[in-house]
Parts: C-alpha cells; sequence; structure tokens
C-alpha cells in the first residue's frame, strides 16, 4: 500500500509538525521559567532583607534581641537608622592601626630549593 499525498497534505503535516516543535519549544521555556523563579524565591526567603520602618511581615529584625554598646573614642555611637543594620554599632570614620608584625618573628620561608631537582 502507498499512499502519495498532495502538496496540500504535504504542507498541513508540516505545518503540524511545526506546530508540535513550538510547543514542545515553549514548554522547555515555561520549566526553565519556573525553575528559575523558585531559585528566586528560595534564596529571597533566605535571606532577609533589613528594611526599618516597612512594617508588617517586612519587618526582618523582629525577634532578635542586640546587646548594650559602649563606644570608647575615636568610636561613636551609630544607631540602628543611620547604618541600616538591625542593632547599634561603634563605628570609627578613620582608624591608622599599624601593622603587627610580630606573628613573623621566626617563621621561615618553607623548605628551600632542592638544586638537584628537574
Amino acid at each position: 500500500l502507498k499512499l502519495v499525498f498532495g502538496p496540500a497534505e504535504d504542507c498541513a503535516l508540516a505545518w503540524t509538525a511545526l506546530q508540535r516543535s513550538i510547543v514542545r519549544a515553549m514548554a522547555k521555556a515555561l520549566i526553565v521559567c519556573l525553575a528559575l523563579i523558585q531559585a528566586l524565591v528560595a534564596q529571597a526567603l533566605k535571606y532577609p532583607v533589613y528594611s526599618p520602618g516597612a512594617g508588617g511581615a517586612v519587618e526582618t529584625c523582629e525577634g532578635i534581641t542586640c546587646k548594650p554598646v559602649d563606644c570608647k573614642p575615636p568610636f561613636k555611637y551609630q544607631s540602628p537608622e543611620a547604618t541600616g543594620t538591625c542593632c547599634p554599632l561603634c563605628w570609627a570614620d578613620s582608624i591608622k592601626v599599624p601593622g603587627d608584625r610580630s606573628w613573623a618573628k621566626g617563621v621561615t620561608g618553607g623548605v628551600g630549593m632542592n638544586n638537584n631537582a628537574d
């Protein structure tokens, strides 16, 4: 049995195949988009973002207790609103700290080079 299709039937078959491939491509794109949305939502829920004064369910500092801070000069007290944190900080605009290299005393450079190595 041999089936012979005319130009109209060939065109219809090609169109159907094209429609199937478009639907498959759209389904794959939808799956990728859903996976991306799921990853973004999971990431957003994993790390809360501080939003002072937002109130409601957005307030991420709820339940966090802060210890009292005693800021000695040159440090200055910075409120949570000024720093964008949940707790106050002691902050210094500029501090000059000499580099402490005393820990390096007696430390060698490791094993020396072997002159017989290739």
